[in-house]
């Protein structure tokens, strides 16, 4: 998932919140001898984005998805879906939850500057950058999407690779998308509420 499904789903612990953006900045066991010296609800952070990670790469709804997109874009499509399900977690906002989503990005960016010790150099730039521009609200346009893959294509590095061009299939297969998206996320929501409960954490 991309970044707003794991901070969604993150609750209102502001360690699990950062942790689930952390996890894309560290590397190994969680318990290895760097990992383990950052605070507790920060690791669970880090497990709960590993474990939303591994359900979203194998649960067959997410499958059928990603197979719209491989004859195109290969081994890119995983990414493809995981920034395509953020704009429709926007779009169904209502459905998952009562905070209001205008309501829901301040409260997480306020998380997000917390910790600052433990967050890497490049982390901090990139979650001053989504404060900043409100990198949350942009998913719900096809301009936020179409600036999200831009920025993919730069990391990827590759001329022959555009990830920009996915918007024709995104368009073409819209309601095909979002009715796979509600099947996978209130299962995956359904997960996580669980791992925060038994952490007896808010959800």
């Amino acid at each position: 998932m991309n970044y707003l499904a794991h901070l969604f789903l993150a609750g209102q612990n502001d360690g699990i919140i950062l942790g689930n953006l952390l996890e894309d900045f560290v590397t190994g066991p969680i318990e290895n001898e760097t990992n383990s010296k950052l605070p507790k609800d920060v690791k669970l952070g880090l497990l709960m984005h590993r474990q939303i990670d591994t359900m979203t790469d194998s649960h067959p709804v997410v499958k059928e998805c990603k197979e719209l997109f491989y004859p195109n874009f290969g081994k890119y499509s995983p990414i493809i879906i995981d920034v395509l399900f953020d704009h429709f977690l926007v779009k169904n906002w209502e459905i998952f939850t009562e905070e209001p989503f205008d309501s829901f990005r301040p409260r997480v960016y306020k998380s997000l500057k917390n910790y600052l010790n433990i967050q890497p150099e490049h982390l901090q730039g990139m979650i001053n950058s989504m404060i900043e521009h409100d990198w949350l609200k942009n998913y719900k346009e096809n301009w936020g999407l179409e600036r999200a893959f831009l920025n993919l294509n730069k990391r990827i590095n590759k001329p022959e690779v555009d990830l920009r061009l996915s918007l024709k299939e995104f368009e073409e297969n819209y309601y095909f998308i979002n009715e796979k998206f509600l099947d996978f996320f209130e299962d995956l929501k359904k997960h996580c509420d669980n791992f925060l409960k038994e952490q007896k954490l808010d959800v």
